[in-house]
């Protein structure tokens, strides 16, 4: 029995695979190596750069023109209107400065014509807060043509040196030029001398005078019956008050300058003075720098 015979050939489809197989087992694994940076991209970053560039610039421009018209609009609306030019300053006090608003305009620079929105209202109250005898003041700018300006003025207390003194004080001891004061529209004012400062200027504060300026202000407020007329403050030790008690009994007062309080010794001088009349007695100087004790002179 013939055997059996082996034919072979090649297919080429499994030859292909097999290299192909044998190939990649050989090749070792590849390595991702960053793109060399062409001239093409060089390029594009340039461009990149200069359109944001342009779009800047051109934001820029548009900023700048929006300012422009908004500046060029408030000049039209407001600054240059001539509706908006000041006719009228007005003044509201109920001192010195009531009726007149010529005089406080012209010491301030306001001055009719000016455009009411040109005015800077912060600036203004600077200025007429600077003025001594001006306590608090408000600025108000009034469409379409009027400045406001509201005052409260410092109250004078006493006058300084002698009865006909250049300077007033009001109860902080801030110096205030006693021709632009309310003093001629109040009662008779007392008078403060024999203080140290050698310096008395306009809106200066006197903190030496404290002591004086709470004995008048503690009579103003809570003895109605004793109207002080004078304050002698030339001795360190004791100050000499003259009064006017009921605006008939002239008598002086001497009160310790120092460590004291003032309501009680003026409630002591009070009662002192009053047991003085019903006992008939005419001595007039009242020592009250003794412990609490008032020895009659």
């Amino acid at each position: 029995m013939p055997e059996p015979r082996y034919i072979t050939h090649h297919d080429p489809f499994l030859v292909s695979v097999t290299d192909r197989m044998s190939n990649m087992a050989k090749k070792p694994p590849e390595t991702h190596k960053p793109p060399v940076k062409n001239s093409a991209n060089v390029r594009s970053d340039s461009d990149k750069l200069l359109r944001t560039l342009i779009v800047l610039f051109v934001l820029m421009g548009v900023a700048a023109a929006l300012i422009f018209g908004l500046v060029s609009l408030r000049r039209v609306l407001f600054t240059s209107n001539p509706r908006f030019l000041l006719r009228e300053v007005s003044v509201q006090s109920e001192g010195y400065w009531r009726d007149r608003a010529p005089v406080l305009a012209s010491r301030l620079g306001i001055h009719l014509g000016d455009n009411l929105f040109t005015i800077d209202p912060g600036e203004l109250r600077r200025r007429l807060a600077a003025i001594p005898n001006v306590e608090h003041c408000e600025v108000i700018r009034v469409l379409p043509d009027t400045l406001h300006l509201r005052i409260v003025e410092r109250i004078p207390r006493a006058i300084l040196s002698s009865p006909g003194g250049r300077f007033v004080v009001d109860e902080d001891g801030v110096v205030i030029p006693r021709r632009e004061s309310m003093a001629d529209k109040l009662p008779q004012l007392p008078v403060i001398f024999g203080f140290r400062s050698s310096t008395v200027e306009p809106g200066r504060k006197l903190e030496e005078l404290a002591p004086a300026l709470e004995l008048i202000m503690q009579t103003a407020l809570n003895f109605p019956d004793i109207r002080i007329m004078a304050v002698d403050m030339r001795n360190p030790a004791k100050t000499t008050v003259s009064m006017r008690f009921r605006d008939q009994k002239v008598c002086r007062a001497l009160i310790p300058a120092r460590d004291r309080n003032v309501v009680l010794l003026l409630t002591a001088l009070q009662s002192a003075i009053l047991h003085a009349e019903r006992r008939g007695d005419t001595r007039g100087i009242f020592d009250l720098s003794f412990d609490g004790n008032v020895i009659i002179r």
